[in-house]
């Protein structure tokens, strides 16, 4: 699978609106983290000053707590349709809002615009060879002293599975929801199947791990759960969204790519999820 903006980017484009359905924590953020955003936005603008910000995407916890804490505010997305799709999910639909048809790497904003830029996950969606150009940009729209608030995706050092056959024993004892858990199986699949050498989160590996595995030992199983499971990770995640690939570091590069360019104020890491060491937040400051 080529890593590009057509595969790391586009796309989103396909599952804007399968969003509310099959998209849960971590790639969507917890309740928790929902919570240190807003803390930290809240603690930026406590006099409630026109300060401007900027949210890289569509995520709509993000704008909901820029426009609740009276900042201006702006959102920049390659794709508009995840802006149509993430419109159903806000509190509130902020009548000002700017909204920005551009790519992050390339766009028309101007120089130490912002006070303040948020973007969850933001990095996975860049190609490798890009990351330090999109870091190097959101400091471009940074004021002196602005603030970058984003919560990293990392892919863990030491991998929790050494086969197929061990995910699906561990999902086959799961309790959580059925598509909470058809997420985390496919991003099981993802770390498995993770080289540092293309640092892809892949679905189209994903797909190879899973089709081999069906070919030894098929694509039945006596667990209705765990079949259930199975169905989800195969007919979605598989079939519908496996031209889409995830760039991982791990976390120590990572930070190592954030300190070229920002200093780390905060770190958090919500306790409310299971992934929640390689999805921490950062508060990074100019």
């Amino acid at each position: 699978m080529k890593e590009d903006i057509k595969t790391t980017s586009l796309p989103w484009q396909q599952v804007a609106y399968m969003w509310k359905n099959y998209f849960a924590v971590p790639s969507r953020i917890s309740p928790q983290e929902v919570k240190k955003y807003r803390e930290w936005l809240s603690g930026i603008n406590k006099d409630k000053k026109p300060l401007k910000g900027l949210v890289l995407g569509a995520t709509p916890e993000l704008r909901d707590a820029l426009s609740d804490f009276g900042y201006s505010l702006y959102s920049i997305d390659i794709n508009m349709d995840m802006f149509l799709a993430m419109d159903e999910l806000l509190k509130s639909k902020n009548p000002n809002e700017v909204l920005i048809k551009a790519n992050w790497l390339d766009n028309p904003l101007a120089d130490n615009y912002f006070d303040v830029i948020v973007g969850d996950a933001v990095l996975p969606n860049i190609p490798w060879n890009e990351r330090l150009h999109l870091l190097s940009e959101v400091k471009r729209l940074l004021k002196p002293n602005g603030i970058f608030l984003t919560r990293a995706f990392c892919v863990p050092d030491q991998k929790s599975f050494s086969n197929v056959e061990e995910i699906l024993e561990h999902f086959s004892k799961k309790e959580e929801p059925i598509m909470q858990s058809a997420l985390e199986m496919v991003l099981e699949f993802q770390i498995l199947t993770y080289d540092p050498r293309d640092h892809l989160g892949s679905f189209a590996k994903a797909k190879d791990v899973l089709e081999e595995y069906h070919n030894r030992k098929g694509d039945k199983f006596e667990n209705k759960k765990l079949q259930e499971i199975h169905d989800i990770v195969w007919d979605f995640w598989c079939k519908k969204f496996v031209n889409k690939v995830f760039i991982y570091a791990y976390r120590d590069e990572e930070e190592n790519e954030y300190k070229k360019y920002f200093k780390i104020v905060e770190v958090f890491e919500a306790k409310d999820h299971d992934y929640s060491k390689i999805t921490p937040m950062y508060y990074l400051k100019i």
